[in-house]
């Protein structure tokens, strides 16, 4: 099985940690019937992009000044279709054996990890006081109205990584390695535009897509994924049975 070495991890949230497709296609849905719009035209462009932007799009009518209809687009899916919601296989565990080290096996005094992801920061930290709530909200945590460009723009992955430099104390360290985990394309070419090894999911796209974005290795969930090793010299990420293009 192959297996690569970090020193960090990034993931995406909405389709890499959290399977939101039904409450994002319904809420949109709703608010496309209400301004006309044809919701299939939208979601041929929606996926891993940020709501601001599909508002400025697809609603150039409706108020969105200071964010509120994001917002209130984005709570819709929390609130109205949380039933709907659900992890993506695997990443649960993943993200907690992340916070272990694997020599004394106690919790690691900093994360390896940061969550950066296009939706709101309402939207995003809820799933960490309701589905998450096991593993607990990362200090570093980029959404989509921290940042002036949106994926495939590597500004969200550049501004975590910086963040878990500072945290980890790993500033000015030579040759720092870095996955991000992604299930859009957009999303997999922002990673592979900051240098980093890219793992993409299947919850959102067929496994072609993904490759012709640039991802390194493709998994259908994230129970394919497992650190064998967590300590002060790094992470070794391992991936098991990883699809392939044919």
């Amino acid at each position: 099985m192959p297996q690569f070495s970090v020193d960090l991890c990034l993931f995406d949230l909405d389709g890499t940690i959290v399977s939101t497709t039904i409450a994002a296609e319904r809420s949109w849905t709703k608010l496309c019937h209400q301004y006309g719009v044809d919701p299939a035209e939208l979601f041929k462009h929606s996926h891993g992009a940020r709501s601001q932007e599909m508002m400025k799009q697809f609603f150039p009518k409706l108020d969105n000044t200071d964010n509120k209809a994001v917002i209130a687009l984005e709570m819709d899916m929390a609130e109205s279709y949380l039933d709907t919601v659900s992890l993506i296989p695997g990443a649960e565990n993943l993200l907690l054996s992340l916070d272990v080290d694997t020599g004394d096996k106690t919790k690691t005094p900093t994360r390896k990890w940061a969550i950066v992801t296009s939706g709101s920061p309402n939207l995003a930290f809820s799933w960490f006081k309701t589905i998450l709530k096991k593993v607990g909200k990362p200090k570093v945590f980029i959404t989509g109205f921290d940042v002036k460009n949106g994926k495939p723009d590597p500004e969200g992955y550049a501004t975590a990584h910086d963040l878990l430099c500072q945290d980890l104390q790993l500033v000015g360290k030579k040759d720092l390695k870095y996955v991000v985990f992604e299930d859009a394309p957009v999303g997999i070419k922002a990673g592979k535009a900051m240098g980093a090894i890219t793992v993409g999911i299947t919850s959102s796209y067929d496994k072609s897509v993904l490759f012709d974005a640039g991802a390194d290795y493709v998994v259908c969930d994230l129970t394919q994924v497992s650190v064998v090793k967590n300590d002060a010299n790094g992470i070794v990420i391992q991936v098991d049975n990883p699809l392939t293009r044919d």
